[in-house]
């Protein structure tokens, strides 16, 4: 269609439309590949993230559900992609019979990327509101994000699919599509709602996951896992520069094309995105496993268990200027040890599916601190505090009496 339209508003030489043609069959050929690297990715990303929740973790919610669609739908704007492309293709050889199902097939993927964006969102949404389920501010502001992405993304929907509605409009013709303004000020809100989601939800939980009473070694694997959320938005914000940016008869095409790139990218790197941030319990296991490889390695070329080498004679490991510690003692301390190691372990993979688990805890922390200090005046602990102080000493007292 677009192809057609340039040639009735502007006469070219043959040997023009010859480079045109050679140029975009190099650029179908480019697209057909993008597509089948990106689909590879979100399929090997869904399948570590079902790995995780359902191996790991034990737990399929409302977010993997949505997430599942989002890759559904995915596969579906892919396959239709193909499609599309073929159509060009044949449109490029000269077949104008084909210009119909081009613009067919490029609406049914447009309408596909809506859906394929709600469901993504709503993913993401219902993850985050996990995490902040006792912040009333974040809550408020991640469903009011929600509930527009659903509701705009439904009218593009629409739009996209059913209307005579074009992304972008050929420069020199004169406007025939009625509901063009419309769709154009649709398209316009769904993407900025779109970008401002993946930098809020990114920016909010980078925030809480960096004020968490937690390690650094702890937090920086996790802040690297939640910025890679950003990346959709990066897409997004690419793919709207290119769908605003002015063009000309001669860039007209060509722009169409990198914007179907840019389609592609956009919905399967978000989908990427937000499966990686998933993927810490995996992450840990693994940093877990290598850890214990290099401490049994380490532990092989030191002198043998039982020796101690500060000093020059060969003293017995436990034993400082007497008599060795009891066993028991030692045993004691050793099953200390373990059981903390299998509780950290458990707590990772048997415990709340969710990657900021430590941050939620912070979070709930913090508002029962605030809540008592509302409720209560300083210095004053609540009846069931005094309660169970005095249960303890009264327990401490009897013990200290035997």
């Amino acid at each position: 269609m677009t192809k057609g339209h340039e040639l009735a508003s502007t006469t070219f030489t043959a040997e023009t439309l010859a480079e045109m043609r050679d140029q975009v069959l190099i650029e179908v050929d480019t697209i057909r590949v993008i597509v089948i690297v990106m689909l590879i990715f979100v399929c090997m990303s869904v399948a570590v993230r079902m790995y995780v929740r359902i191996r790991m973790l034990k737990q399929f919610g409302p977010e993997d559900w949505s997430m599942l669609a989002a890759f559904l739908l995915s596969v579906a704007q892919c396959s239709v992609a193909f499609g599309a492309l073929d159509a060009a293709e044949r449109v490029s050889n000269g077949n104008v019979k084909s210009t119909p199902m081009f613009k067919q097939l490029t609406r049914v993927r447009n309408g596909i990327f809506s859906l394929a964006m709600i469901a993504l969102k709503v993913s993401l949404g219902l993850f985050f509101l996990k995490i902040f389920s006792h912040k009333r501010l974040q809550k408020i502001v991640i469903w009011i994000l929600c509930i527009l992405t659903m509701l705009v993304g439904i009218a593009y929907f629409g739009v996209a699919t059913f209307t005579c509605y074009e992304l972008k409009e050929v420069p020199g013709l004169p406007e025939t599509c009625p509901v063009q303004p419309v769709g154009s000020a649709i398209f316009v809100a769904f993407s900025v709602i779109s970008m401002a989601s993946d930098y809020i939800f990114t920016g909010m939980a980078v925030v809480a996951l960096w004020q968490a009473k937690l390690r650094l070694h702890t937090k920086l694997p996790a802040c690297f896992l939640l910025v890679l959320g950003a990346v959709g938005g990066i897409a997004s914000t690419i793919r709207f520069s290119l769908l605003v940016e002015p063009v000309t008869v001669d860039t007209f095409t060509f722009a169409i094309f990198n914007i179907g790139k840019w389609t592609i990218i956009e919905l399967s790197v978000g989908i990427i995105a937000a499966n990686l941030a998933m993927t810490r319990p995996l992450l840990h296991a693994c940093l877990v496993r290598v850890k214990g490889i290099s401490d049994l390695t380490t532990s092989k070329t030191r002198t043998p268990t039982g020796m101690a080498t500060k000093t020059n004679k060969s003293i017995p490991l436990g034993t400082v200027n007497g008599p060795s510690l009891p066993n028991q003692a030692l045993q004691r301390n050793k099953g200390r040890m373990g059981r903390n190691a299998n509780d950290d372990a458990d707590s990772d993979l048997n415990g709340e599916a969710y990657l900021l688990t430590d941050i939620k805890r912070e979070v709930t922390v913090a508002v029962d601190e605030e809540r008592l200090s509302g409720r209560h005046d300083p210095g004053m602990a609540p009846a069931h505090y005094h309660a169970r102080y005095y249960g303890a000493s009264m327990r401490r007292s009897s013990r200290a009496d035997m």
